[in-house]
């Protein structure tokens, strides 16, 4: 009887761990990992700032910043009921995130169909997500954003906290790039001459324009760069350049967190463009031209940047930086040291900072979850009312060689500014 017991156990774990090896998800890992915990970590933040940002309605006086140009051909934007700064609708739809270890300063154009893609990128968040800060639906089951907690994500993704994306592990590896594939950019405010613009988020219409196709080319692409170039959020594309940290995975289970950030809370603006269909002038919000001027053009892309960048929380470090005096165009900024290719970051630099933080009194400044390393911290300031720091004051090189540790360091920053760091 023992013996027939045993027998018959032995046949059901074999069975269930047949039956768990053949029930494979299109990642080819049988469902029973789905059963233990990632050793990855994917946190999305969509701002400026990684550590406590403004308030939105601490940015240029709550009030949307306006694109102002002395160009031949002005635009001409209607600023009739604009909403404050804090109270404009911003709806976000993103279908996945990856990741790849191919192609060094690849920019994509070198994948040219799906088998391309399928052999560049690793996908580590495959699952659909929806942010929003005003109800448009009220149908809860047809309205994305509250089936998926998208109201609360919302503050984590705009607030320093950085939301929580779904994602799985990925192999051991060396990863070169990341990328953020939007669905929809949607910004609540826009009109077509004098009248309101009604368009389309999640199947529902609202005021205002989904900006994702304007945002998806520099404004002064032709349509030769536009058969060439893939879009710019179909993924917003982060390149490890020479001197920056990549992104390391080890077959070890070491925790690790992946940070992805994009420049959106901080840098929103009133643009336009001349309608080609109705000669009537189409106003909308979009992202300020700080790095691609934007003078009417249809597109207005190239000033949304992404930033990976890798943390295993047992080996990160805090910086407290004192000197400081409050100010809302005054940020501490870290960069690797050698990432810019001249050994000095410069006000030309097209990658968002490490880490940032908009600069308050006295030493309230930390830059969290710094790993250790070679650092230059800069003193920037956003001398040209766009929302963008782009002028660079001053800057010290700081090294960090251990872990756990809080440095002090003083850096004199604000609208007290007189040397720099």
């Amino acid at each position: 009887m023992k013996n027939i017991k045993k027998i018959i156990s032995i046949f059901l774990y074999i069975f269930f761990i047949i039956f768990f090896l053949k029930c494979k998800k299109d990642s080819s890992k049988p469902l029973l990992s789905l059963l233990f915990n990632n050793k990855i970590t994917v946190i999305l933040k969509g701002t400026y700032a990684s550590d406590r940002p403004l308030d939105f309605n601490e940015i240029n006086n709550n009030q949307i910043f306006i694109d102002n140009n002395n160009s031949s051909s002005p635009e001409i934007i209607n600023q009739s009921n604009v909403p404050s700064y804090s109270d404009l609708a911003i709806f976000l739809d993103i279908g996945e995130i990856r990741v790849s270890t191919k192609a060094p300063l690849s920019n994509l154009a070198n994948i040219t169909n799906q088998r391309d893609s399928e052999d560049f990128w690793d996908v580590l968040a495959p699952t659909r997500q929806v942010y929003c800060n005003k109800i448009y639906n009220l149908n809860t089951e047809l309205n994305s954003c509250l089936k998926n907690n998208g109201f609360l994500n919302f503050d984590f993704l705009m607030n320093g906290t950085g939301v929580i994306y779904p994602s799985r592990d990925v192999g051991a590896g060396i990863y070169l790039h990341g990328g953020v594939f939007f669905r929809s950019l949607f910004t609540g405010y826009a009109k077509l001459g004098n009248t309101d613009y009604i368009g389309r988020f999640d199947n529902v219409q609202y005021i205002g324009a989904d900006i994702m196709q304007l945002l998806n080319y520099d404004p002064d692409a032709d349509s030769g760069t536009v058969s060439i170039l893939p879009a710019q959020l179909f993924p917003l594309h982060h390149i490890t350049y020479p001197g920056t940290e990549h992104v390391t995975i080890y077959a070890e289970y070491i925790p690790t967190i992946i940070e992805f950030r994009f420049n959106l809370k901080e840098n929103l603006m009133l643009h336009s463009y001349q309608d080609s269909a109705t000669g009537e002038y189409f106003t909308y919000v979009g992202i300020s031209d700080w790095r691609k001027k934007h003078e009417a053009q249809v597109f207005s892309g190239g000033n949304l940047l992404l930033r990976m960048r890798m943390i295993y929380p047992s080996w990160s470090n805090k910086i407290r930086i004192s000197g400081g005096t409050y100010t809302t165009r005054h940020y501490y900024a870290l960069y690797y040291r050698y990432e810019c290719g001249n050994g000095s970051c410069n006000k030309d630099i097209d990658l968002l900072p490490l880490a940032a933080t908009p600069v308050r009194n006295g030493n309230d400044n930390i830059l969290q979850d710094i790993m250790p390393g070679s650092y230059l911290l800069q003193c920037r300031y956003d001398d040209v009312y766009d929302g963008y720091p782009e002028k660079v004051l001053s800057e010290i090189p700081i090294e960090i060689s251990g872990y756990n540790q809080t440095i002090d360091v003083n850096c004199t920053c604000g609208y007290s500014t007189t040397s720099g760091c």
